[in-house]
C-alpha cells in the first residue's frame, strides 16, 4: 500500500508552510531531536503528497522557538492567509508603551470585526442576499460599538500625553 496521494492546493501550501518551519527550527533532525518526533515523521508532515499532518503541539512548540527568524510565524501565518487575514503579534508589556500597542492591536481587530460583519451581510449568500437585513445591521452595529470603544482608549491614551489638552 502506497504512503502517497493527491493532496489538494490548500493541503499542500500548509505542508510547504510547515516545511519551511522545521527549515527555520534547523532541519528535520533538530526538530526531531527537540521534540522526540521521529525524523521521518517530520519529513512525511513536510511532503506535499503525504496525508501526515503535524499537530497543534509540534506546531506551536516549533513556532514558539523560532519567534524572529525570517517567515515566523510559518503555519499561523499561513492559517491566517487561509482565513483571508494577517497575524499580528501583540505587543509584549515591556515593549509597549502605556499599552499604545497592545490598544492599536485591539483597534485592528475591532475593524477587521467590522469589516467581516458588513463583508458577510453584504455578501450574495448571507440571509438577506445583497440586502442588508435588520439582524446583520444590528450585528454590524454591535462590532462597531466594539471599534467605539477601543478607539475612545486609544484616544484617552494620546489625549493623556498631550497633558490632557487636544
Amino acid at each position: 500500500m502506497s504512503r502517497t496521494r493527491p493532496l489538494s492546493p490548500d493541503q499542500q501550501s500548509g505542508k510547504a508552510a510547515f516545511k519551511a518551519l522545521v527549515k527555520s527550527f534547523g532541519g528535520q533532525e533538530a526538530a526531531a531531536s527537540e521534540t522526540g518526533v521521529r525524523q521521518q515523521k517530520i519529513s512525511d508532515m513536510g511532503l506535499p503528497n503525504v496525508e501526515e499532518s503535524p499537530t497543534l503541539d509540534l506546531i506551536d512548540r516549533l513556532e514558539d522557538r523560532t519567534v524572529g527568524l525570517p517567515g515566523w510565524p510559518h503555519v499561523t501565518g499561513w492559517l491566517c492567509r487561509r482565513r483571508g487575514g494577517v497575524f499580528v503579534p501583540l505587543p509584549q508589556d515591556e515593549d509597549d508603551a502605556d499599552g499604545m500597542m497592545r490598544t492599536l492591536a485591539e483597534l485592528a481587530g475591532e475593524l477587521g470585526d467590522v469589516s467581516r460583519a458588513i463583508s458577510d451581510a453584504v455578501s450574495a449568500d448571507s440571509e438577506g442576499g445583497r440586502d442588508i437585513t435588520r439582524a446583520e445591521a444590528l450585528s454590524a452595529l454591535a462590532e462597531l460599538d466594539g471599534l467605539d470603544r477601543t478607539s475612545a482608549q486609544l484616544r484617552l491614551k494620546l489625549t493623556a500625553k498631550l497633558g490632557g489638552n487636544p
